[in-house]
């Protein structure tokens, strides 16, 4: 991360060239996601092991090429061209949810939230190690984008490896009826009409129009925009507040995938097993959750004293590492196998609108008031999220 922000300002990538490639990279993910995650349901690809092991071998290839590119890039259009595969086709992460999804069905098609919740902390667990590690061993051990970027290509083709010891995992016929008997019941049961998502949510996947999976669409898409109008004011106050340079950011964001992967991998398995064994339990974690993210962001940023900011992000990484792993628990529920690397790409791609529609908003509420503006709607948004998961979620998502 550190080299690839070198390389970008050597070229002469501004925060405007910045704030354009982070939106193209969200509207690229925006199609991708869905695509991707649809391809990996289909079972045309059982001879190649699979299309979870496909579309994965796909995403790695694909950050090949991104770092072959970048590597020998020269100028900035250069620099966007090699963006453009890995943020199309690169969706690995959304892949792994439905794979770990697809395991649990063939050990126990009944396993319970907690348990799923236990399993997708530890794929959160590892993607908050390596987001700590990764940058630390950059800036440790390279002094130039091409040493890192060899290394990170290294990497990729060790992983390339791993993929193909995956084990394939089988559906049975009976099982996979059952999932689709009860997905389109669900579907006939009850329809959220007035949702503003449903008229662009693609046919191909019925089970992101049910009830369940239009809630979790909402609350994620209210998280997301608050999370990235948030970094439009954040940044700064971390760079004028605290006088933040390259090693303050390398601390901070290894602090940050450190505590990312403590709540995946032990804090937030360990409530939801103590208390999230029931839909009450589940609920009333998220509410606190909900709380904690919105109401910490505020105190964080208008304390002075960077010790409150770290416990305040210890407290909302915990919060997220909760909600993350209820969601995503959650919805390897809600979709038949065939559905589910579909479902994960809508729910990704839905996302993905907020990184684009988050810089430009939090842009536009700076110029009413440069921090209370965007402070105020994040708030906001959180509340709607407190108020969604009180009303809706033991109703939408609790029976599913």
């Amino acid at each position: 991360m550190s080299h690839f922000q070198s390389r970008r300002d050597s070229l002469g990538c501004d925060a405007v060239c910045i704030g354009s490639m982070t939106s193209a990279r969200s509207g690229l993910t925006l199609v991708g996601a869905t695509l991707i995650g649809k391809l990996s349901d289909t079972r045309r690809f059982d001879r190649f092991g699979g299309g979870r092991k496909l579309c994965l071998m796909i995403g790695i290839m694909a950050s090949l090429v991104e770092l072959v590119l970048s590597s020998h890039a020269t100028s900035i259009r250069t620099l966007w061209i090699s963006m453009v595969p890995s943020a199309l086709l690169n969706q690995n992460f959304t892949i792994m949810k439905a794979l770990f999804g697809d395991y649990h069905n063939n050990l126990d098609g009944n396993s319970s939230a907690a348990e799923r919740a236990g399993s997708v902390g530890k794929l959160g667990m590892a993607v908050g190690l390596a987001f700590m590690v990764g940058p630390l061993a950059s800036s440790t051990f390279f002094t130039t984008y091409e040493q890192a970027a060899i290394f990170a290509a290294i990497c990729l083709l060790a992983s390339l490896a791993f993929v193909f010891l995956l084990p394939h995992p089988q559906s049975t016929s009976q099982q996979q009826q059952k999932n689709r008997t009860t997905t389109n019941q669900e579907a006939e049961k009850e329809k959220l009409s007035s949702s503003i998502f449903q008229r662009f949510l693609p046919d191909f996947v019925p089970a992101a129009r049910t009830p369940a999976a239009l809630f979790l669409m909402t609350c994620r898409v209210c998280m997301a925009l608050a999370f990235h109008i948030f970094q439009t004011i954040w940044s700064v106050a971390l760079r004028q507040r605290f006088e933040f340079g390259p090693k303050e950011y390398g601390f901070y964001f290894s602090f940050i995938g450190f505590a990312y992967a403590m709540s995946q991998g032990f804090v937030a398995k360990f409530l939801i097993q103590k208390f999230g064994s029931s839909n009450m339990g589940r609920c009333r974690l998220l509410l606190w959750s909900s709380l904690i993210l919105g109401g910490g962001r505020m105190i964080a940023y208008t304390t002075n004293h960077l010790a409150v900011v770290y416990g305040i992000f210890g407290l909302i990484i915990t919060a997220l590492g909760v909600v993350n792993t209820i969601f995503t628990a959650d919805t390897s529920k809600i979709a038949s196998p065939q559905e589910l690397g579909g479902l994960f790409g809508v729910l990704s791609s839905v996302e993905s609108l907020a990184g684009i529609a988050g810089p430009i908003l939090g842009g536009t509420l700076t110029k009413m008031h440069p921090q209370y503006g965007p402070l105020g709607v994040v708030v906001v948004l959180y509340g709607i999220v407190f108020s969604s998961v009180y009303l809706g979620y033991e109703r939408y998502v609790g029976g599913v």
